[in-house]
């Protein structure tokens, strides 16, 4: 596996394999890989000529700064698991090199906003759309891979490269769920013993409710539900709402429809979605 941290080095690179430039697939990744990136690079291998993946946190979709420098790194890992999946290529630029004129966004897309994370987090989209459009305008992939867990960013991407009238396809990929039915998350591995302890806790209930709402002929009381998370000291709800998952409408028609969820457990702040259909 190649790895390049300057952009111009990676450019030049890109030019010498002129013949798989065609046929590249791309993962975008703020590194600490876990299996759900890596069920990305495998299914970017299986469909691409030429595989690379970025590690980037990148600074402009951090609310707060704590949260930014807190943030998993273990690069020494990462690079050992995507050399494991023969990946063909790590791209690790430096902040200097994604933002040249300094931390400046750009708010283009505007549909999809407004909802769900976009109110809890302004800008957080913003910094999102502007970064990866970067990395798609200097790698030029044929397909990039994008995982459910971050289902409105996904959408927004989409709707960047329609707007934008980039040649690049989207492609969802299912979450990686772990045993106790959450999707993987980097964020997870910042946890304390007594969090996850909170968090597993938090999993059953959300599980229990997600299946009482795909029987559809139970009464299933929202209030009543966030009562119970708060109890199990779930410090914050942003969000419990069911959408439909091609507009991200409310919706009480459960045919593609999803149960979207966000919380606090501590400082660290978990999202996730779940089929209803």
């Amino acid at each position: 596996m190649k790895i390049i941290r300057n952009t111009k080095e990676l450019m030049k690179f890109l030019d010498s394999i002129n013949d798989l430039s065609s046929s590249i697939g791309l993962v975008l990744t703020m590194g600490n890989i876990h299996a759900g990136h890596l069920s990305l690079v495998r299914e970017a291998k299986s469909n691409n000529k030429f595989v690379i993946t970025s590690i980037f946190v990148n600074p402009t979709q951090f609310n707060n700064n704590d949260d930014y420098i807190s943030y998993p790194k273990t690069l020494d890992e990462d690079i050992a698991k995507l050399r494991s999946f023969n990946c063909d290529l790590l791209y690790l630029p430096a902040v200097d090199e994604m933002y040249p004129k300094g931390l400046i966004t750009e708010k283009s897309i505007l549909k999809y906003r407004d909802i769900l994370c976009d109110v809890v987090r302004p800008g957080h989209f913003d910094g999102v759309t502007t970064v990866v459009n970067t990395f798609f305008n200097i790698i030029k992939p044929k397909n990039s891979y994008f995982g459910e867990k971050d289902y409105q960013q996904m959408k927004l991407i989409d709707e960047m490269v329609k707007i934008k009238k980039l040649n690049i396809n989207i492609i969802p990929c299912t979450s990686i769920r772990d045993k106790n039915g959450m999707s993987l998350s980097s964020r997870n591995s910042n946890f304390t013993p007594n969090q996850y302890k909170i968090f597993e806790s938090f999993a059953k209930k959300t599980n229990q409710f997600v299946e009482k709402l795909k029987q559809k002929n139970l009464e299933v009381n929202f209030d009543e539900f966030k009562k119970e998370l708060l109890k199990i000291n779930i410090n914050k709800i942003d969000y419990l709402e069911i959408r439909n998952e091609n507009n991200l409408e409310i919706t009480n028609n459960y045919n593609n429809a999803r149960l979207f969820v966000a919380v606090f457990i501590g400082g660290i702040r978990i999202i996730d979605n779940f089929k209803l259909y």
